[in-house]
């Protein structure tokens, strides 16, 4: 996985104690270095603004997902405000806890003059070696590089919407406004015709690849080769487009006349694609995020049951859940699609998600307002047979969590959530604060 790019500029004032601001300046460094990420800086203080809007500029060109202003002494203020209005990109200052220095009466006039302003930023005090500290401010860095990694994003929605499904459809007009994201459409009828035209040694090539891979293999031929018929459709139109994050409309045309998505969208979520199901945008944002806070694949699911005794929320999908987050794909099974939900049919996996600790979310709307869901706890891997509680071709997440099972079923706007492997909490809040988020957690 590539490096969360960062900018680290130090300013103070020629006049002060440039020594200290020296040592807070590669103490900074160091320390975040150590946190994996890629900084970029310049070797020495920064004295005056025409500098310090070079240097922004020079990182922004670099790909910084957020630039920290450090205060080593005394700064004069409209050093940091002209470089936060000249330079578009996450800002954060730090104050270091050094007497000597005056660190943190710089960080109160500046802090205090940006506020004024109406200048968004971080305010950060405190020590290089401070645990608690770095720990707030590597959570910041991870959440301004997800506002990155929606920014300029194209969503592709395959097939348009689902009736009757309110809460998966978004504004397109919000989605640009606050994530930056372009909201495109592919037509179901191309899909099709991808999938049909597909060469067939490449389907043939498929098959000898995937299917070993998978436990035991219900469908017939003619399923399974509709169901990769359909990889081949969704990932060749990816590419052609340059599409990361996809909401697919499975019901009712496809689903009925062709083949269900379900294996399709498992294996590109496999592969790094962000792909919800049932026309769901905000599911693909919710996913998407989710991968980006932590570098790995997000599911999507319906909530099925919740025990409040237990604490334990299940999630069952209809065949798309990322195969790789059962831990050993062998133990993943190839099922046949339910007739009741599909006429045409289409191979489905089934499994449960391994032992991990996890991090659940759900983006929504309320009156307009975007709110967010969101919760953490740990998927317990469970026996095939627990699967047949409610439908055993299906797969499912067992999910213990430590939150107020009455508080969280009062926050499930919507039939879907998603989760990820690690505890991402932290990163998606702070996330959810840089975005103006309500955030239900």
């Amino acid at each position: 996985m590539e490096k969360i790019k960062v900018g680290v500029i130090t300013l103070a004032l020629p006049r002060e104690r440039v020594d200290l601001a020296r040592e807070f300046h590669f103490n900074a460094i160091s320390s975040l270095k150590a946190n994996n990420f890629d900084i970029y800086y310049p070797d020495e203080l920064t004295f005056n603004t025409e500098d310090c809007i070079g240097y922004a500029r020079e990182f922004k060109e670099k790909g910084v997902c957020a630039i920290l202003l450090l205060l080593g002494t005394w700064v004069d203020s409209p050093t940091v405000i002209d470089t936060i209005r000249e330079v578009q990109v996450p800002f954060a200052i730090w104050s270091e806890d050094n007497p000597a220095s005056f660190s943190l009466t710089a960080g109160g006039i500046v802090h205090g003059s940006l506020d004024e302003l109406g200048l968004e930023h971080k305010f950060f005090y405190g020590s290089t070696n401070s645990i608690v500290l770095l720990e707030q401010i590597v959570n910041y860095i991870k959440a301004c590089s997800i506002i990155k990694g929606l920014n300029n994003q194209k969503l592709c929605l395959v097939g348009g919407r689902v009736p009757g499904m309110y809460t998966t459809m978004a504004d397109i007009i919000q989605l640009k406004k606050v994530f930056g994201i372009e909201l495109e459409h592919v037509d179901s009828l191309q899909v099709y015709l991808e999938a049909k035209n597909a060469p067939e040694e490449e389907i043939k090539e498929l098959k000898r690849l995937y299917l070993p891979q998978f436990g035991s293999i219900e469908p017939e031929e003619q399923i399974i080769d509709k169901s990769l018929r359909l990889y081949f459709a969704l990932r060749k139109i990816f590419i052609d487009r340059n599409y990361k994050v996809a909401a697919v409309k499975c019901m009712d045309e496809m689903i009925n006349r062709y083949c269900s998505f379900c294996l399709a969208n498992s294996l590109l979520n496999d592969e790094g694609y962000t792909v919800s199901c049932e026309g769901d945008i905000y599911g693909a944002i919710s996913m998407h995020i989710l991968r980006l806070a932590s570098g790995d694949t997000a599911l999507f699911g319906d909530i099925n049951h919740l025990d409040y005794q237990e604490k334990m929320l299940r999630i069952v999908n209809c065949g798309s859940m990322p195969s790789l987050m059962s831990g050993k794909r062998k133990e993943v099974d190839l099922a046949c699609q339910y007739d009741y939900l599909s006429e045409a049919g289409g191979a489905t996996t089934a499994f449960s998600v391994k032992d991990s600790t996890v991090t659940a979310a759900r983006l929504f709307r309320v009156k307009g307002n975007l709110g967010m869901v969101l919760f953490n706890g740990n998927t317990v891997k469970q026996p095939k047979e627990r699967l047949k509680e409610s439908r055993e071709n299906w797969p499912q997440a067992f999910m213990k969590f430590d939150y107020d099972a009455e508080k969280l079923v009062q926050n499930f706007r919507s039939n879907h959530m998603h989760l990820c492997f690690g505890n991402c909490l932290n990163i998606i809040k702070e996330f959810c604060n840089l975005k103006n988020i309500d955030c239900f957690s």
